[in-house]
């Protein structure tokens, strides 16, 4: 049989141990490294409430600002300021889950993508631009695809 209570979930006085004796700063430069290489360089603005990270918001176009996104039951709003001189040189695309913005005028710049707080659907996305602002509704996907999972015996 398994040796369960030896270290059954750790050994309990090195891992006391071990846990006083770590410094904060390398456990959070090593769990920076893991979510980045998982996660791509830019995962902080995906995940709220990370404290410092908070600062280290996407590299935003000059004079840009991150956009304010809100959500209803059954829209997702985006609002972003925009000068209206690049109105005409900006793209707009969106998968079920980013939102990314594409400056035509300026391939150098790679495009600006957003996570979305829920899935949205492919079709019926709208965008209109008022008074330095675009605001863009896009609509939520009511219908999450379940699948079920075969228990083997």
């Amino acid at each position: 049989m398994f040796p369960w209570n030896k270290q059954f979930p750790f050994n309990h006085s090195e891992f006391t141990k071990q846990f006083q004796e770590m410094n904060p700063k390398e456990i959070e430069n090593y769990i920076q490294t893991v979510m980045s290489s998982i996660f791509g360089n830019d995962f902080s603005k995906n995940f709220p409430f990370q404290g410092e990270m908070q600062n280290n918001q996407s590299k935003n176009l000059p004079g840009q600002t991150a956009p304010e996104i809100f959500e209803t039951n059954d829209y997702i709003y985006v609002k972003l300021a925009v000068n209206s001189s690049e109105i005409n040189s900006l793209k707009i695309q969106h998968t079920t889950t980013q939102l990314m913005l594409i400056n035509n005028q300026n391939e150098d710049i790679s495009p600006l993508t957003f996570m979305l707080p829920a899935p949205v659907k492919r079709k019926g996305t709208k965008a209109r631009y008022i008074d330095g602002f675009i605001e863009i509704q896009l609509i939520k996907l009511k219908e999450h695809s379940i699948t079920e999972v075969e228990i083997s015996k």
